[in-house]
């Protein structure tokens, strides 16, 4: 490791090393808030209850239970205006109010309609209380009641046992209020709140006219009071109220001076973040990158970031969780569980202020690791992040890339070619169908009905089209595939311009010029190679002229008496001019081949015995290379019509290269196998070369079996062998298994179906 990235180590452990020393310092000075709060706590522990917005919420109730009550007691169906407007405050309204948006004079309807829908505010004090308000509303004269609870026969003793709180309101015949029974409050506190209350209804509905508004504050308008009842309301002690999830107006009225003392908490936390956030976006990126795991922070998925920051806003930074850290630990619960979970006292104590200090800690690292990538990612621009980093992105650009495909595909369809037509009428069959569905589900009538089954039926109809052109395509399809076999198996005079492929005709067209410019190739090619050949036999017959009198006037040399040196020489050129002889030899039989030139001469031969001759006469070649030749040979004569010059020169080749190519100390192996219809002639031997080659090249002119070419010979015998026996109808096919060397030559006895 060099010295430049140990300093880098260094500097960046150094720099993590600050930075948790911040988020240290940090959460110290949180925890050190706590007190703070808890003074906050003691200093704000009033009666909730005790306020002029609770009097004036039950007040509005009380309005609500009255209609309530008298509703009930009815027969019939009455609203809020028949209760509290008299017609003479309808009439002076309709007389003395101008309002801008009407046209004309307010009427009647209009009037009570709005005062229906101010009074229906009224009830939600009760209802939001989620059943923790206690209340009994009571008609004097009659005795008749609605209540939530039943107050009837409680003594006093027994109300303070059970209620925090009791507030009884009656009201007598002309109207007047009063506040009869208070427990849990300061009465006269209570009864001052009371009668600011009523005294502010009083004068608001005096102005109601001269305002000219039918709407807002229900005492704006001039209603009639309520007369001869009795309402009590009372708030248990028990209740199951969550301090940090319940939000019904009793719950909200308990926990909102103790809520009030944590908004401290709330705002140090939300000022620590944003000077962490701050501070980081002012800080150099080079700097920032020295931090570990920032770097590789910005290699996150931009959804694990965001999955990321969700769940620390959820865990730790979402109001609810600091403020339960805190209140848990202030009020004692946290140290409480933590004993009653086998820990001792002192060590609980630490377990608690480790965990306070642990996720202050952890929230504040947290962030600042969050800001330090989120400054990066603005170093490197957010496009290109988004564009790198985010699988929405991706999934976005993939869906609007298949969308703009599909558009495009769907403006440039060929309405000539009927599969282009069903892919489009598919579409709007199924845009149809979708629209068809919304009305049936949105308009259930005869019309969707009749609509639906028309759809049906030309779906059924698509349907049948789409099945019928499958069908065929499928036939269209078997006619191509069979042209393209029939090319393929070199039928290029073929005309295949008459048949019938359907939907697949543009291929057609371009198969029919393939087959014109594939003939027109083998043509050329045939050409060539006859031209080739053509050109071997000339130049093979032009060369043995001259070759003759090299040989002769070498053989006359030869017979005159020279020294040893000359004589040697001549030796070499005579040797060497026999060698190029046999070449030509060969290539002149292997043009001939080529050309169709080959003349046969077919007689009867004993198939046997011409083996057996060629065996014979290459022995002295086969012993020097100490190579046996095990044969197995039909007992009688095997006879076949052949050319049998030709043939003992195709069983000379096949021995010499046994002699030359096959493996010294060594068995070699001829089989004439005679079947029912032909018959096989097998040479088989041990190649003295690695086989490395494949069967296609070994036949190949000029090619031979061992490639340093450290033997005599042409190249052309197995050519030239293959070559003979395809001309007498037979065939000639070699195996390679290894560095085993087979040859079989086989003919069908034709001369049988002759005679």
């Amino acid at each position: 490791m060099d010295i430049k990235s140990i300093k880098n180590k260094i500097d960046r452990s150094g720099l993590t090393v600050i930075t948790l020393i911040i988020a240290f310092l940090l959460s110290l000075n949180m925890i050190y808030r706590y007190n703070y709060v808890e003074y906050k706590q003691k200093e704000n522990k009033v009666n909730p209850f005790q306020s002029e917005d609770y009097i004036n919420n039950l007040v509005k109730t009380n309005y609500y239970l009255y209609f309530k009550n008298k509703s009930s007691q009815s027969k019939k169906i009455i609203s809020p205006s028949n209760v509290f407007l008299t017609n003479e405050t309808i009439e002076s309204m309709k007389e003395n109010v101008n309002v801008d948006y009407y046209s004309t004079k307010l009427e009647e309807k209009d009037i009570r309609d709005s005062f229906n829908y101010i009074f229906n505010s009224l009830s939600r004090f009760i209802s939001n209380s989620n059943g923790n308000l206690k209340y009994s509303c009571m008609d004097l004269e009659d005795g008749f009641k609605i209540e939530n609870y039943s107050f009837v026969g409680m003594n006093e003793e027994q109300i303070k046992a059970m209620f925090k709180n009791y507030i009884v309101f009656e009201y007598d015949s002309n109207g007047r209020a009063s506040i009869s029974k208070v427990f849990g409050f300061d009465e006269e506190h209570m009864n001052n709140y009371f009668m600011d209350i009523r005294a502010n209804e009083k004068v608001l509905s005096n102005y109601s006219f001269i305002k000219g508004s039918v709407e807002s504050e229900l005492s704006n308008y001039k209603i009639e009071p309520i007369r001869n009842m009795k309402f009590i309301y009372a708030i248990p002690r028990n209740l199951n109220i969550d301090f940090y999830r319940s939000n019904d107006v009793i719950s909200n009225y308990i926990n909102n001076s103790e809520k009030e003392s944590y908004k401290v908490i709330t705002w140090l936390t939300k000022t620590t973040i944003a000077f962490i956030i701050l501070i980081i976006l002012l800080m150099p990126a080079k700097l920032i990158k020295k931090i570990s795991g920032v770097e590789k922070l910005v290699e996150f998925p931009l959804e694990s970031i965001l999955f990321l920051l969700f769940l620390l806003s959820y865990f730790m930074v979402s109001k609810d969780i600091p403020i339960k850290i805190v209140r848990e630990t202030i009020s004692g619960e946290l140290l409480r569980t933590v004993v009653l979970n086998g820990f001792k006292l002192n060590v609980a104590k630490n377990i608690v202020n480790f965990i306070n200090l642990f996720y202050w800690m952890a929230m504040y690292f947290t962030i600042i690791l969050v800001a330090c990538m989120f400054k990066l990612v603005f170093k490197k621009g957010i496009g290109n992040y988004i564009r790198n980093n985010s699988l929405i992105y991706r999934i976005v650009v993939y869906l609007g890339k298949s969308f703009y495909g599909f558009m495009n595909k769907i403006t440039r369809v060929d309405f000539t070619k009927k599969y282009e037509k069903l892919y489009v009428s598919g579409l709007l069959l199924i845009v149809s169908g979708m629209i068809i569905v919304i009305i049936i589900l949105e308009y259930a009538n005869l019309f969707s009905l009749i609509l639906f089954f028309l759809y049906i039926v030309i779906l059924k109809v698509y349907i049948k089209i789409v099945r019928e052109s499958i069908v065929e395509g499928t036939r269209d399809y078997k006619r191509l595939l069979d042209l393209i076999k029939r090319i393929a198996d070199g039928n290029l005079d073929e005309d295949i311009s008459g048949g019938d492929v359907g939907v697949y005709k543009d291929i057609k067209i371009q198969l029919e010029s393939i087959q014109k410019s594939y003939k027109k190739s083998v043509e050329e090619e045939i050409k060539s190679q006859k031209m080739k050949s053509e050109l071997i036999s000339n130049i093979s017959h032009d060369l043995k002229t001259p070759l003759t009198s090299i040989l002769s006037y070498t053989d006359i040399l030869r017979s005159i008496e020279t020294n040893e040196e000359t004589r040697k020489y001549v030796d070499t050129i005579y040797r060497k001019s026999e060698r190029l002889k046999i070449l030509i030899d060969d290539m002149f039989e292997i043009s001939k081949a080529q050309t169709g030139n080959i003349k046969l001469e077919m007689n009867e031969i004993d198939i046997v015995q011409l083996t057996k001759q060629c065996i014979y006469e290459i022995d002295d070649k086969l012993k020097k290379r100490n190579i046996e030749i095990k044969t197995n040979f039909p007992d009688n004569k095997v006879i076949l019509i052949l050319d049998g010059e030709k043939m003992y020169r195709v069983f000379e080749n096949l021995l010499v290269n046994i002699s030359k190519y096959g493996l010294e100390n060594t068995r070699a192996y001829v089989n004439i196998i005679e079947r029912n219809e032909s018959v096989d002639i097998e040479f088989k031997n041990i190649s003295q070369m690695e086989i490395d080659f494949d069967v296609e090249d070994i036949i190949e002119r000029f090619r031979r079996g061992d490639k340093s070419r450290n033997t005599e010979g042409s190249g052309l015998g197995l050519s030239i062998a293959k070559s003979y026996i395809e001309a007498m109808d037979g065939t000639f096919k070699i195996v390679l298994d290894g560095d085993l060397f087979k040859t079989i030559v086989s003919f069908n006895k034709t001369y049988e179906e002759e005679n």
